[in-house]
């Protein structure tokens, strides 16, 4: 019998999640420990779920959903997650239906949803075009095999960047006693974040300090790549940091963030965070670099100098209702 169970927190539920997660991943390793992390992590003025679908005693497909923050309170963030042996048999709609209606607690009056361009994601895909989703922005992905970057190429530009008082540094290992470090790097992160493009309708919102801080501390703690700073005269002026999630794959590292402030732009500050960024990881046996960009951000030229392939391309889908 198939039947939409609720979401206990159990060990085994979260690594029957991550077990079903890896039949459609295409190029990434889900680890029951980060997911269990995440959500215990997760921000409780928000409300969310997760929608399991068993048959009989075997999970057989997981929906996420959370409301969004601020600006976003009336967005549903989802995805649906289904075991490819199930295809066909309209499972996807029937969790889809089941959110909808719990969605109502929040007055949700838009949809969002995402996918790779790849045939992993072709049938969840289709259920969002015959619901009427609109395709509303496209990201670049790319990924790198770091080893075969030359560093050395872009030393001088360093060199060049610190004669001018600008100044590189790993924010875990040498900058936690710099005075008002956090506040500092939250506030360049958020400068940063506005400048991220995001679909129409969507508004850029900014986590509580406390919320950002506890979210800071555990990425040093648990999945810290590398995370490199620039700065000029005590101003925090760029940034990128990389994750890497080593009981899942320690060979490679998801950038989050990179970005530098306007008035400090094209002076390739963002590429020397770049190198200085690969240089880190490669100490550590990292190997391969993931990145993306919205399709018209220049942002992207960066990753195409330095070598960087593209790999399937993610897309975003949004609906009003």
């Amino acid at each position: 019998m198939i039947k939409i169970k609720k979401f206990t927190e159990t060990d085994y539920e979260f690594e029957e999640i991550a077990r079903i997660r890896n039949l459609i991943n295409h190029d990434s390793i889900d680890h029951p420990d980060y997911d269990k992390d995440d959500w215990a992590m997760r921000d409780k003025s928000l409300i969310r779920d997760r929608l399991l679908l068993y048959d009989e005693n075997k999970l057989i497909a997981i929906l996420y959903y959370v409301q969004g923050r601020e600006e976003n309170k009336r967005t549903c963030f989802f995805n649906i997650v289904l075991d490819p042996s199930y295809n066909g048999n309209q499972y996807r709609e029937t969790l889809y239906q089941q959110m909808l209606n719990q969605i109502k607690q929040f007055n949700c009056n838009k949809l969002y949803s995402n996918i790779y361009e790849h045939a992993n994601y072709q049938n969840y895909q289709k259920l969002l075009i015959n619901h009427n989703f609109k395709l509303v922005q496209t990201n670049r992905e790319y990924s790198s095999d770091i080893r075969q970057i030359n560093t050395k190429k872009y030393q001088s530009l360093i060199d060049k960047l610190e004669s001018e008082g600008i100044k590189f540094y790993d924010s875990k290992y040498q900058m936690q006693e710099f005075p008002n470090h956090f506040q500092k790097l939250e506030e360049l992160e958020w400068i940063i974040d506005q400048d991220v493009p995001i679909p129409d309708g969507m508004n850029h919102t900014r986590t509580p300090f406390n919320r950002w801080k506890k979210q800071c501390i555990d990425f040093y703690n648990d999945c810290y790549g590398v995370h490199i700073v620039a700065v000029q005269n005590g101003e925090y002026i760029g940034c990128t940091d990389i994750e890497v999630l080593p009981k899942a794959e320690p060979h490679k590292g998801w950038t989050g963030t990179l970005g530098v402030i306007r008035k400090f732009r094209r002076r390739g500050i963002a590429i020397a965070l770049k190198i200085k960024a690969i240089e880190g990881l490669l100490k550590k046996g990292v190997t391969e670099v993931r990145t993306d960009n919205e399709e018209n951000n220049p942002m992207y030229k960066i990753n195409v100098e330095l070598g960087f392939k593209a790999v399937p391309f993610s897309l975003e889908y949004m609906k009003g209702i």
